[in-house]
C-alpha cells in the first residue's frame, strides 16, 4: 500500500502538460473547432507554456539535487498553463469532463507539497475524485457528455458513469482502509474506462481529450501492475533521464521549430492563394459582365437592330438577336421589349421567353433607369431555371424606348470550371439580397450563400478582406472575398485549414513518432550501457568494501579500454599498494612492538643495577660504614658504565627522532680519519679491557685529511666497533680497516661473529630492525645503531654496505666517504 500511496500528482500532471503541450506546439490546426474559439489565436503560446511547464517540472522531479527553484518555476509554469486552458476551453464552452479534471488537477497539484512532507503523493487522491466525479454527473446530466467529443458514447454514456461511480467508490475505500487489492482492482477498471473514453475521443480527433484520458489509462494501468518502483539511483539511472531528457528534448525542440516555421510559411502560402483565387474569380466575372454589358450597348444603339425594331422588322430582329445567343455568343437567351412590357422579339433558343414581362424587376428597373446597363438579380425563370440579365433601353425616337434585354444562365455559370484550386471553396453571391449565384462544391443557386452566416454580412461589406471563421462542423477556415466591379456581386474563396495543414501535420506526428522512437531506443541503450557500466562499477564497489581486509582478494577484473577499465587498473594498483603498505605497517607495527618491548628490557637493565648500588650506598652511609677506596672505584665505575649506556640509548632515539623530524644535521671540518679510527679504537680497549686484544687496526702511514663531521664519524665507528664486538664470541678477531682510495676513503670493520641471514641484509639499516638470529643471540640493543650509521654516511655523500656469507660466518660493514660531505652546507 505503501507503494501506491507514494505515487504523485506532478508526474502525472507533467506528463500530461509535455502530451498537450506537443500536440499544441506540433498540429496547432487540430484545435481549431469551436471548442477552442477562446483559445485558438494563442495556441501555439499556451503549448509552449505546457511543454515549458511540464520540462521543467520532470527535469526537477528527475533531478532532486538542483536548485528547488526550477521545480517551483516550472509547477507555476504548468499551473498557470493548466488554469488557461481550463477557462477558456472548459468553463467557457462548458465542458463538464474538462471542467472536472482540470480543476481536481489544479487543486490537488497545490496540496500535494504538503503531502510530501509525510511522504505521501496524491495521484490515487486524483484519481479517485475523477471518478467520484464523473460517475454522477453522467449518470444525472449524460447529454453534456455527449455534446463534444463524447458523442459517440451517447446510447450508454450512463452505464459507464455507474461504473465510474462504482470504481471510484472502491478506490476510495481502499485507501481509506489502506488495503491494496481494492485500490489494484478499481485502478484496473478505471484503465479499461479512461481507455474506453481515449478510443471514443478519438473518433472526434480530440487531441487534448485523447492525451488527458490516453495519459489517464496509462497511469491506472502501471499503477494497477507495477509491485515495486524502480530505484531512481545509480549509473543505470543517470544514464536512462540523460540519454531520454538528451534525444527527445533536442527532437521535440528542432521539430517545434521546424513545425512553426512550415506552419507559418504554409499560412502565408494559403492565404496568399486564397487571395490570388478571389482575384482570379473576380476578375473573370468582371470580364464577362463587362463584356455583356458592352456587348449590349453596342447592340442597342446599332442603327439595323433600332430600325428593325422602328419598323417591325420580325426578320431582321431575329437575325441580330440570333448573333447574341448564339452558340459561339456570351448570352444564353435574348430578346426585346416593349415600353409596356410585351415582348417584340422572343429567344430563338428558348421558346418560353414570350408574353407580357411588366412584373419582372429587371424591367420595372429598366423603366426607371437611364440609359445605363443594367444587372438584375438573380431569379427563377418560368421553366424554373437561374438566371440573370442584363437590361439595355433603346432610344426608337418619337419618345419611344424599346429595351433589349440578355440573359445568363447560372446554371452554365456553374458549370464553369473554377479558377480556384481544387482544394478551395467558391461562392459567388449578390450583396442585394444575399442570393447564391454559385457554389463549387454542391452547385447551389438562389439560396443564401451560406458564407453569410459563417462570416457575417457586415464583414463582407468591406471591398475586400480575409477572414478565419468556423464552419457548420465548427472546423476552422480562411474566408477571403472581394467585389465584382461594376457589379453588386461578392466573390468569397473558404479553404478549411485541417486540409490544408494535413501535410504539416503529418510532418509533425512523424517528428514527434521520430522523437518517441529515438526516446525509446535510448532507454534501451541506456540500460544495456547501464547494465554494463553498472555491473563494472558494482565490482569496484565490492573491491572496495573489502579493501584492506588480508584474508580477501581484492583484485577487480578489467574489460575493455575505456575510462572504467583504466579506473579498474588504477583500483588494482592501488589495493597492491595498500596491501604492501598496511604489510609494512603490520611490520613497523611488530617492530615497534618488539621495540618498546626491547627499550623498557634495555632500560630497565641499567637502571635495576644503579638503584640497587644506590639503595646499598645509602644504607652504608645510614649505618655509618664506611667503604674502602678500591671497592669505592670500582663501584663509582660500575655506576658510570651504566650512566655511560643510558646515555647512549637516549642519544640513539633522539638521533632517530631527529631523523624523522629532519633535524639531523652535520657540522664539517677538516678532520683526520686516521686518528680518530686509532682515538676510537682505544677508547674502546679502554672501555671494554676484557676485548681489547680482539681489537685489531690496520692505518695508513699518511694522514687521511677530509673535511667532515667529527662527532658524528666518531658515533659511526664506535657504533660498528661496539656492534661487532657484541656479536663475536670472545677471542674472535675485530679488525677495523681504513684505507685510502681514488674517490675518497673506505673504512671496513669485519668480525668473525654470528653472520647475517641473506633474507635480514635488505632491511638491516631500517630502524628498530633486528636480524633474526640477532634476536635469538641477544645482546642488547634497540636496532637503532645501524639506522643511524647510515643516516650519517649518507648524509657525508657515501654509502655503507653489509655482506655476510651467512649465520656463524662473520660480518664485513663497509664504509665509502668523499673527500669533502655533501652535506657541508647544512
Amino acid at each position: 500500500m505503501e507503494l501506491l500511496e507514494r505515487a504523485r500528482v506532478e508526474w502525472f500532471a507533467a506528463a500530461v502538460g509535455l502530451v498537450v503541450g506537443t500536440s499544441m506546439v506540433f498540429v496547432p490546426y487540430e484545435f481549431g473547432s469551436a471548442l477552442f474559439h477562446y483559445v485558438y489565436p494563442h495556441i501555439r503560446p499556451l503549448g509552449s507554456l505546457f511543454l515549458v511547464g511540464a520540462g521543467m517540472t520532470l527535469v526537477a522531479l528527475m533531478y532532486p539535487a538542483w536548485p528547488a527553484f526550477v521545480g517551483r518555476v516550472g509547477r507555476a509554469l504548468l499551473l498557470a498553463a493548466i488554469a488557461s486552458y481550463w477557462w477558456a476551453v472548459c468553463v467557457l464552452p462548458v465542458s463538464p469532463t474538462g471542467t472536472v479534471i482540470y480543476l481536481l488537477l489544479m487543486a490537488l497539484l497545490v496540496l500535494e507539497r504538503r503531502a510530501l512532507r509525510r511522504g505521501r503523493g496524491l495521484l490515487l487522491v486524483f484519481l479517485a475524485c475523477v471518478a467520484l466525479c464523473f460517475g454522477p454527473l453522467m449518470l444525472w446530466t449524460p447529454q453534456g457528455f455527449v455534446r463534444f467529443a463524447l458523442a459517440s458514447m451517447g446510447p450508454y454514456v450512463r452505464w459507464v458513469g455507474l461504473l465510474f461511480l462504482l470504481m471510484g467508490t472502491l478506490l476510495a475505500v481502499g485507501l481509506w482502509r489502506r488495503k491494496p487489492w481494492p485500490c489494484r482492482l478499481a485502478l484496473g477498471g478505471l484503465a479499461l474506462l479512461f481507455l474506453h473514453m481515449t478510443v471514443a475521443v478519438v473518433a472526434r480527433r480530440s487531441w487534448s481529450g485523447m492525451s488527458v484520458y490516453g495519459v489517464a489509462a496509462l497511469t491506472c494501468a502501471l499503477l494497477a501492475a507495477v509491485r515495486r518502483w524502480p530505484t531512481l539511483v545509480g549509473v543505470r539511472w543517470r544514464l536512462l533521464r540523460g540519454m531520454a531528457l538528451a534525444s527527445v528534448l533536442p527532437i521535440l525542440g528542432v521539430g517545434a521549430v521546424t513545425s512553426y516555421l512550415a506552419q507559418r510559411a504554409l499560412e502565408v502560402e494559403l492565404r496568399g492563394k486564397a487571395r490570388q483565387a478571389v482575384a482570379a474569380e473576380t476578375a473573370w466575372l468582371e470580364q464577362t459582365a463587362s463584356m455583356a454589358s458592352s456587348l449590349l450597348r453596342v447592340y442597342s444603339q446599332g442603327p439595323g437592330l433600332i430600325a428593325a425594331v422602328r419598323s417591325g422588322d420580325r426578320e431582321g430582329m431575329r437575325e441580330r438577336l440570333a448573333l447574341l445567343e448564339g452558340p459561339a455568343g456570351l448570352f444564353d437567351a435574348a430578346w426585346l421589349l416593349d415600353e409596356a412590357g410585351d415582348t417584340l422579339m422572343s429567344s430563338a433558343r428558348l421558346d418560353w421567353v414570350s408574353g407580357n414581362f411588366a412584373d419582372r424587376t429587371y424591367f420595372q428597373d429598366a423603366v426607371k433607369g437611364g440609359a445605363q446597363v443594367l444587372l438584375s438579380r438573380p431569379f427563377l425563370s418560368l421553366a424554373n431555371l437561374p438566371f440573370v440579365v442584363f437590361t439595355v433601353p433603346m432610344e426608337l425616337g418619337s419618345g419611344r424606348r424599346a429595351f433589349l434585354v440578355g440573359a445568363l444562365s447560372l446554371k452554365r455559370l456553374g458549370l464553369q470550371p473554377a479558377l480556384a484550386s481544387p482544394g478551395y471553396h467558391v461562392e459567388i453571391f449578390d450583396r442585394r439580397d444575399g442570393s447564391l449565384l454559385r457554389e463549387t462544391e454542391r452547385g447551389n443557386a438562389l439560396s443564401r450563400a451560406p458564407v453569410l452566416d459563417l462570416v457575417g454580412a457586415e464583414e463582407l461589406t468591406r471591398p475586400e478582406g480575409l477572414v478565419e471563421a468556423f464552419d457548420g462542423t465548427g472546423r476552422r477556415m480562411v474566408v477571403a472575398h472581394a467585389r465584382v466591379a461594376g457589379t453588386p456581386w461578392t466573390v468569397v474563396v473558404t479553404a478549411r485549414l485541417r486540409e490544408a495543414f494535413a501535410p504539416v501535420t503529418r510532418m509533425g506526428a512523424w517528428v514527434v513518432a521520430i522523437a518517441v522512437l529515438a526516446g525509446a531506443i535510448a532507454l534501451v541503450l541506456s540500460q544495456w550501457v547501464g547494465r554494463d557500466v553498472a555491473v563494472r562499477l558494482e565490482s569496484l564497489r565490492d573491491g572496495f568494501a573489502v579493501l584492506g581486509t588480508p584474508s580477501v582478494e581484492q583484485r577487480v577484473q578489467a574489460r575493455g579500454d575505456d575510462e572504467i577499465a583504466q579506473l579498474t587498473l588504477g583500483f588494482n594498483e592501488m589495493a597492491a599498494r595498500i596491501d604492501r603498505t598496511q604489510k609494512e605497517l603490520r611490520e613497523a607495527i611488530a617492530i615497534r612492538d618488539q621495540f618498546l618491548s626491547m627499550a623498557s628490557h634495555e632500560l630497565r637493565t641499567p637502571l635495576t643495577p644503579l638503584k640497587a648500588t644506590l639503595d646499598l650506598l645509602i644504607r652504608q652511609l645510614k649505618a655509618g660504614q664506611g667503604m674502602n677506596p678500591e671497592r669505592q672505584r670500582d663501584t663509582i665505575a660500575r655506576l658510570n658504565r651504566q650512566v655511560d649506556r643510558l646515555t647512549r640509548l637516549i642519544g640513539d632515539m633522539l638521533d632517530v627522532s631527529r631523523l624523522q623530524s629532519g633535524r639531523f644535521t652535520l657540522t664539517v671540518a677538516p678532520l683526520d680519519l686516521t686518528a680518530l679510527a686509532r682515538e676510537v679504537v682505544e677508547r674502546v680497549q679502554v672501555t671494554r679491557p676484557e676485548r681489547a686484544a680482539q681489537l685489531m687496526l690496520e692505518l695508513p702511514t699518511e694522514p687521511l685529511v677530509g673535511r667532515w663531521d667529527e662527532q658524528r664519524l666518531d658515533q659511526l665507528l664506535t657504533n660498528l666497533v661496539e656492534n661487532a664486538l657484541r656479536y663475536s664470541p670472545p677471542g674472535t678477531p675485530v679488525l677495523v680497516r681504513v684505507r685510502e682510495e681514488a674517490d675518497g676513503v673506505r673504512v671496513e670493520v669485519e668480525d668473525r661473529g654470528i653472520g647475517i641471514p641473506e633474507e635480514s641484509l635488505p632491511q638491516l639499516f631500517t630502524p628498530f630492525f633486528r636480524a633474526r638470529n640477532a634476536t635469538e643471540h641477544y645482546a642488547g640493543g634497540l636496532g637503532l645503531g645501524l639506522a643511524i650509521c647510515r643516516e650519517i654516511v649518507e648524509r657525508h655523500g657515501g654509502r655503507i654496505q653489509a655482506r655476510s656469507e651467512g649465520p656463524g660466518k662473520g660480518t664485513c660493514f663497509t664504509v665509502w666517504l668523499p673527500r669533502s660531505a655533501a652535506a657541508e652546507a647544512a
